[in-house]
């Protein structure tokens, strides 16, 4: 696809700086970036750098006019979709996203009217208002989840085990909440939480990957939603397959999904899914650096293509793509205990392993990790596979005994240390393995 002297304007996206670099340098096209802070990732890469809010409209449409910007990339970062649509359409440069199909993907309210309606089984929430009336309180069965219709990354999400925590998480939940709508749903136990990715090319959709999540292990907390590993491809995929693909490829069709990355983002119990949230953008996970390695199909080029072009890739995506890996693969993240981070040891090491594909470096010296459950305590990602279930658990001890993360009274902050028993487990639990 020739790219050539076409215009990409980044609207975030600091995860991905070093595969846009990495593209941009193979074909050819200009960079212009946007954001508060002249020291980011993308910043570093970009041919011009304005320093302007992204949430100011006015000024991104002007930028976009001077600069000749052909279409605008946003990452993974949900809080630009809404101005980045907005260029769009007063400039008429290249988004994927309209208004309609972003309201209802990004409001979880909305999503599952959604969902219900074409049969993506969904789970149980309870009317709660901020009047916490009597009648709405009664009918509440706990433990119950609460979270912000229009936050990620686990901002504002809490488990409420009582009518006390309710309200206390239902309040800590709107100040998280643009719109000031809160979900209050079942708390799903026992069961294992998996994401589905699809790649949509002009309106035929095949799925990318599936992965199943583990949770972070503390003697000290419990972490609601803290991320250890991200296990590909999911033991899950094939009863997904046949139990819920086609109901959610008939629900995304409905609101005119024609092109970039769709995730679909719930739990698995005993067989039967239920799933709480969508999203229409790139997933913070970087599926693109594995499903590049196993099946040649990069969805961080895509979605450029797309921004610059208006089309995803001149070959058929679906024709490559295959959500059973050949090997199994783990996003490991590596979650860190409240504090400064004054000192980190190991981690050129780790990055030269043969194992590690990746590492998305996401702290700075100085930064203080506050006691949270947000994803803000996770300092890395590593992208790790293995050609054997043994070889990727053997690889991510190693990783985990290699690396030191100490805080300004020299504790080292990583709240869980990899054992190899664990690991393994992990990998045979949550990924399709191939005899």
């Amino acid at each position: 696809m020739n790219l050539n002297n076409k215009t990409l304007l980044l609207m975030g996206g600091g995860a991905y700086a070093a595969g846009i670099k990495k593209y941009k340098d193979e074909k050819g096209f200009r960079v212009v970036a946007l954001g508060r802070d002249a020291g980011t990732p993308i910043a570093k890469i970009a041919d011009a750098f304005y320093q302007i809010d992204t949430q100011n409209v006015d000024a991104v449409c002007d930028v976009v006019k001077k600069e000749g910007v052909d279409g605008i990339f946003v990452g993974s970062s949900e809080v630009n979709i809404d101005p980045a649509i907005t260029v769009s359409e007063r400039t008429g440069c290249h988004f994927y996203a309209n208004r309609e199909q972003w309201d209802i993907i990004s409001d979880k309210a909305e999503f599952k009217k959604l969902a219900r309606k074409y049969g993506v089984p969904v789970p149980c929430d309870y009317h709660v208002t901020a009047e916490f009336l009597r009648e709405d309180l009664d009918k509440i069965v706990y433990p119950v989840i609460v979270k912000p219709v229009d936050s990620s990354g686990a901002r504002g999400m809490n488990v409420s085990y009582n009518e006390e925590e309710l309200k206390k998480h239902y309040s800590e939940a709107l100040e998280w909440s643009k719109s000031k709508k809160i979900v209050v749903e079942e708390l799903i136990t026992g069961g294992k939480e998996v994401f589905f990715h699809y790649t949509i090319q002009d309106g035929n959709y095949s799925l990318s990957m599936g992965f199943t999540k583990f949770k972070v292990i503390s003697k000290e907390r419990d972490y609601v939603s803290l991320p250890i590993f991200h296990m590909y491809p999911s033991s899950h995929i094939d009863k997904y397959i046949e139990r819920v693909d086609e109901a959610a490829k008939k629900m995304f069709k409905s609101i005119g999904l024609r092109n970039g990355i769709i995730m679909l983002q719930g739990f698995d119990i005993d067989g039967e899914f239920k799933f709480f949230e969508s999203g229409y953008r790139m997933g913070g996970e970087q599926m693109y650096i594995f499903t590049d390695h196993q099946n040649g199909v990069n969805s961080l080029e895509c979605m450029i293509n797309y921004a610059l072009t208006g089309s995803m890739a001149d070959f058929k995506i679906a024709d490559k793509d295959n959500a059973r890996f050949k090997w199994p693969c783990c996003n490991y993240y590596v979650p860190l205990k409240a504090g400064i981070i004054t000192r980190v040891e190991g981690l050129e090491e780790v990055e030269a392993m043969e194992n590690v594909l990746n590492n998305t470096r996401m702290f700075n010296i100085g930064d203080e990790i506050l006691d949270t459950n947000a994803l803000e305590r996770v300092c890395m990602r590593l992208h790790v596979y293995g050609k054997t279930a043994e070889e990727l658990a053997h690889a991510l001890v190693k990783i985990s005994a290699t690396l030191r993360i100490y805080d300004q009274n020299d504790n080292e902050m990583q709240i869980e240390h990899l054992e190899y028993d664990r690991c393994l487990k992990a990998i045979k639990e949550g990924c399709l393995l191939h005899e």
